[in-house]
């Protein structure tokens, strides 16, 4: 503990996210991103753990990503040789995905949203195959232009 700066916190612990349907959330987060239901006690709530990481889900009507927004979003760590396949595993569930993109040349990202139209980020910090050789976005200096709202959908699950 630093004695200038008083206390610090500890690790993060988790983060809540507004979602639209309770029961669709949940199979979302299990069967698409193999998340474990570790809370499913108080109406309108649940909790999954997904890679490590607790996430609460909380029904309500609105409050998630705007539909143009890239903030706020939500981002999963990915292994290099993982990082198309779950691409792959997006689409075949029909979970729309944009084409991966890169801000260094090193690592590999792609946005995809949970049924709910909360951002989320697939991000891959090393060993994507190609990775040196895809777009950047224009934030990044390239010219690759992410378009959000296309990522919106109706999860038929």
């Amino acid at each position: 503990m630093s004695q200038l700066n008083g206390p610090n916190v500890g690790s993060f612990n988790h983060a809540s996210i507004p979602v639209r349907n309770l029961k669709e959330a949940k199979r979302f987060y299990t069967e698409v991103l193999g998340g474990e239901v570790i809370l499913d006690s108080n109406p309108g709530f649940a909790e999954v753990r997904v890679g490590g990481a607790v996430i609460g889900l909380s029904e309500q009507q609105g409050g998630w990503t705007g539909p143009n927004a890239e903030f706020p979003h939500y981002a999963f760590t990915m292994a290099g040789e993982d990082f198309y396949p779950f691409i792959e595993k997006l689409k075949a569930r029909g979970v729309p995905t944009h084409q991966p993109w890169t801000r260094h040349g090193v690592e590999a990202l792609m946005y995809f949203r949970d049924p709910s139209g909360n951002l989320l980020e697939l991000y891959c910090e090393r060993g994507a195959k190609d990775a040196d050789k895809l777009p950047r976005s224009v934030k990044a200096g390239g010219s690759l232009v992410i378009d959000f709202a296309a990522l919106k959908y109706e999860w038929q699950g």
